[in-house]
């Protein structure tokens, strides 16, 4: 045979090695590349998953504050004389609950430390999304009766009058000011894969 030929076969044989090498690393390219995209995929997922539980965890929590604002709008704490006094049937504490370090009331904690307050306000229930809310409210003062400046929070608000006898249009008259007591709606949610979240509010009336 002639050794060009033979030459020729041999350069054929380097060709088509060289080439089945390029392929295969190719091939381990979209390979790697495509076990990344599904990585990645999945963290969207779960991600977008997370997200989605908070965001309902937080409209479920907006329930309890907005139930809690209605005991002082017209349920049993609209009157001045039923906040005076703790009332365990709606979670409503006249005395400021002991919280930890981020203001979560510990009652709230721990089922335990609930039960041990003496606590039996029916938490708001969802079945079909396995949410449980419960909402407590409290009062900023050391001690139970009328509020007073020496026990309790309170912060002064412009009533938009003046004293007795007094012209508004006259130099000298005094403004009358408003004490208002601090209350405290704190609300856990939970949520489902053991998801747990705390949302609260403070308001002056």
């Amino acid at each position: 045979m002639p050794a060009a030929a033979t030459d020729r076969r041999r350069i054929r044989r380097h060709q088509q090695g060289a080439t089945l090498l390029i392929v295969l690393a190719t091939l381990l390219i979209l390979l790697a590349g495509g076990v990344a995209l599904l990585r990645s995929s999945d963290a969207n997922l779960l991600l977008t998953g997370q997200l989605a539980t908070r965001r309902d965890m937080q409209n479920q929590g907006e329930r309890g504050i907005a139930w809690a604002v209605a005991q002082f709008n017209s349920g049993a704490l609209s009157s001045k004389v039923s906040r005076e006094s703790s009332q365990k049937a709606i979670n409503y504490s006249a005395v400021q609950l002991a919280s930890n370090s981020q203001g979560i009331p510990s009652i709230l904690l721990s089922d335990t430390a609930y039960a041990a307050a003496g606590m039996t306000g029916s938490d708001i229930e969802s079945t079909n999304t396995s949410v449980i809310i419960r909402t407590v409210i409290d009062r900023l003062c050391t001690e139970e009766g009328a509020s007073a400046t020496d026990t309790c929070t309170m912060i002064s608000k412009f009533c938009g009058g003046h004293s007795a006898g007094q012209d508004s249009s006259v130099g000298g008259g005094e403004v009358l000011k408003c004490e208002m007591t601090v209350y405290r709606i704190t609300v856990r949610v939970d949520g489902p894969r053991s998801a747990q979240a705390f949302y609260q509010s403070i308001f002056a009336m």
